[in-house]
């Protein structure tokens, strides 16, 4: 029963393979190929450049939202995940941009005649860019819209009609044969394996199309296109493509061989579909930076496999190309840290660039690829004070990709591990965060005033790491500025990004590498003193990586206006910890809940824009319209601390939900997020008159562990259970961490 549902199984599986192969149009014959090119003809014409282009397209586009109000368009391809250990690529939408403007400058052209060479710190995702192309052209050539062809050439065997491979060369296969034979002049692109006597492949991958003479193809595009709206315009690359050398030689032979009837040397043609592998080299290659040739060809005419070739062939060298460039043709192919090779070893890429060929013994072959290299910083430095700079920088397209300057975003980065590790072990609150603010602060500059409109240098010159860091993550700059300085940093935030983007030494050039930050998060997952990956094991790794200033040029950096001083940024990301972990303490207690003031601030809030306007306000319990109630009004202030005039007091807060509103037209106002400065301050209030009862509580629960935590009064013992419960279940504690937390921010207090 086993072996018959087994061979049932094997037979519906090759039935499927079959059904999907012939469905596909995996092999066509010549006359099948022109059918369906007379259907999308501009499909199957395309180059290189306008078929990653379209794979950009056909992906999608979504919008991401940077800090206020900057938004950037985000390829869906870049997202896709490319494997274990391989997410989506975060926060590099403008180096991506670049990368498509680039695409579609090659195809406005018609033709692509520059390097695209990713620059930038190392781990900033220049290789996992390139990846993600490769694999979204893998995942694009297996769809419909991305269907690809090829071709190979095909001699059959005296099995179907014809006399043999004898010595009377009028009765090879047909070879100026006039008379009728049982195969007549059917294509032989279908034949079976044991009907073929030899196949041969093109390497370079050819369009089909190049088989037939130019002016034969731009006639029979002008025809499919009659009524298209691409007739206008003949693409450079249907009228300039040609065969390379191999099949040139192969389709010239058979024409002398046929006496110029180009519909028998047809026969011989077998179109095949393709899909990019990066695995296999199929239209994808990756050159490591080494020392190698990238393309060169061998004699193969002689070789036993080859010997079954017509004789009207064997007079004739048939070279094989190989090399990487070879492997990439109609594709693409990424040199990956190319000035870590010598000079002379990619010299050869300046010709093949410009005229995107290149010279083989046996030829010249054309080539049709998207190249792509990649190189950190220094090297490109070094490079460009190289006397051969001048030669190679009109054939790069530089494109920058720097490290993140979002906290947000940079903490995304860390999602794929985080999954790895939290398998393990559980993943402390605050912990991602505050390594990713560490490391974003790292990176930042300190603005140079002078670039900014004069109404604007005393604010910018006050700007520290801190607020700048707060500003790019999208929220509030702190206290120290007024409502309206505020607000007019927030509208300039896209100016201070862009300032030192001329610069060499640019914002994201320098910093701590997301790689680094990454295998922080291991080390501090491995670390046996703690049970989870806490910020407080983080706070220890990152200690540890500071301790020798010679291995990072980022802690070389003399300290300057706040800036590029990593000791402090450390001090920075304990003492947010100390303050996020008091919050939830004292929210664990259940001596203050939240969504209580959130209902009093509202109330609060419908008085006061009530007396704003000078309007009246309907008593939900009485039904009646009455004036604001001051009684209302005056309690919360009170909690709230606000002295002064109450007039400025209440305007002001106003002002803030239509700052909210402005800046945020589609999201729903959230007065938790608008008021959180004020929520603060009247947690901060009723917790000081409680202070004697948290102290004690605090002190009890540093206890937990030993035997007078177990001992102390049954009252006091459930409280502390129930706070570390609290702090369990509500915020992702574990209970030593819990503890670790406490005894950590008593520490911090001294």
């Amino acid at each position: 029963m086993a072996s018959m549902h087994s061979k049932e199984l094997i037979s519906n599986l090759s039935d499927s393979v079959k059904r999907e192969f012939k469905e596909q149009k995996y092999i066509l014959s010549y006359d099948e190929f022109l059918e369906v090119f007379s259907k999308e003809p501009r499909k199957l014409i395309r180059n290189s450049a306008e078929y990653m282009l379209d794979m950009f397209k056909y992906f999608g586009v979504s919008e991401v939202k940077y800090a206020h109000n900057i938004t950037k368009r985000h390829f869906k391809l870049f997202e896709r995940v490319r494997g274990k250990n391989k997410p989506a690529i975060i926060g590099q939408e403008e180096a991506h941009e670049n990368i498509y403007r680039v695409l579609e400058q090659f195809v406005r052209q018609g033709k692509v005649d520059k390097l695209v060479l990713l620059h930038g710190p190392n781990g900033s995702s220049k290789s996992s860019t390139a990846e993600a192309l490769a694999h979204a052209l893998e995942e694009y050539s297996k769809t419909e819209h991305g269907v690809v062809y090829k071709f190979n050439w095909i001699f059959p065997s005296d099995k179907i009609g014809y006399e043999g491979l004898g010595d009377n060369f009028s009765k090879h296969i047909g070879f100026g044969d006039e008379s009728p034979t049982k195969n007549g002049n059917k294509s032989f692109a279908h034949l079976e394996d044991d009907e073929i006597m030899c196949k041969i492949v093109s390497e370079m991958k050819e369009n089909p199309l190049f088989i037939m003479p130019k002016k034969e193809r731009i006639e029979l595009y002008k025809k499919f296109t009659e009524n298209n709206l691409y007739a206008e315009d003949i693409p450079v690359y249907l009228e300039e493509g040609a065969l390379g050398a191999k099949s040139k030689k192969i389709f010239d032979s058979l024409l002398v061989a046929y006496k110029g009837d180009l519909e028998k040397v047809l026969r011989h043609v077998q179109v095949e579909r393709f899909f990019y592998s990066s695995r296999y080299r199929v239209g994808i290659a990756s050159v490591e930076p080494q020392m190698a040739i990238d393309a060169q060809d061998r004699q193969v005419t002689m070789e036993r496999n080859m010997q079954n070739i017509p004789p009207a062939l064997q007079n004739i060298r048939i070279f094989e190309p190989q090399g990487e460039l070879i492997d990439a043709n109609r594709g693409f192919i990424e040199f990956a840290d190319l000035l870590k090779r010598p000079l002379e070893a990619f010299k050869y890429l300046l010709t093949t660039i410009e005229k995107m060929n290149i010279n083989l013994p046996s030829g010249i072959a054309d080539l049709d690829m998207i190249m792509m290299a990649s190189t950190n910083e220094k090297h490109l430095d070094a490079f460009k004070n190289s006397p051969d700079w001048p030669s190679f920088k009109g054939r790069f397209e530089l494109v920058r990709v720097p490290y993140l300057l979002s906290a947000k975003l940079e903490q995304k980065i860390y999602e794929e591990d985080i999954k790895i590790i939290e398998k393990t072990k559980k993943i402390g609150p605050h912990s991602l965060i505050l390594l990713a603010k560490w490391a974003v602060l790292t990176r930042l500059r300190q603005p140079d005033p002078d670039y900014y409109d004069p109404g604007l240098r005393n604010l910018i010159a006050r700007l520290d790491p801190y607020d700048k860091q707060a500003l790019y993550d999208g929220n509030e700059p702190s206290n120290t500025y007024t409502e309206i300085e505020k607000g007019l940093l927030k509208k300039n935030v896209e100016d201070i990004l862009k300032e030192s983007q001329s610069s060499v030494a640019y914002e994201g050039r320098f910093g701590a590498s997301p790689r680094e930050m990454k295998m922080l998060l291991y080390f501090a997952a491995q670390n046996e003193r703690h049970d989870s990956l806490s910020a407080i094991a983080l706070f220890d790794e990152i200690e540890k990586l500071t301790r020798d200033r010679t291995i990072y040029d980022y802690l070389q950096f003399e300290p300057r206006g706040g800036y590029h001083d990593y000791r402090e940024f450390i001090k920075y990301i304990k003492t947010q910890y100390a303050i996020h972990f008091h919050k939830e303490f004292l929210s664990a207690l259940n001596l203050y809940d939240e969504l209580q003031y959130v209902k009093a601030l509202q109330r609060y809030m419908r008085n006061v824009t009530a007396y704003i306007k000078k309007e009246k306000i309907l008593n939900d319990i009485t039904g009646r319209n009455e004036e604001p109630n001051e009684n209302t009004m005056e309690e919360m202030e009170t909690l709230m601390g606000a002295t002064g005039n109450k007039r400025e007091i209440r305007e002001r807060l106003v002002a803030k939900i239509a700052s909210w509103r402005v800046e945020r037209p589609l999201d729903e106002l959230n007065f938790a997020k608008v008021f959180e400065i004020e929520l603060s301050t009247i947690a901060k209030r009723i917790y000081e008159s409680k202070e004697e009862e948290i102290k004690k509580i605090k002190t009890a629960m540093m206890m937990h562990g030993s035997e007078d935590y177990n001992n102390m009064p049954k009252e006091i013992f459930q409280l502390c259970e129930n706070t570390f419960d609290n702090l369990e279940k509500v915020f992702n504690y574990t209970r030593k961490n819990a503890w670790e937390s406490l005894v950590f921010m008593n520490s911090s207090k001294k």
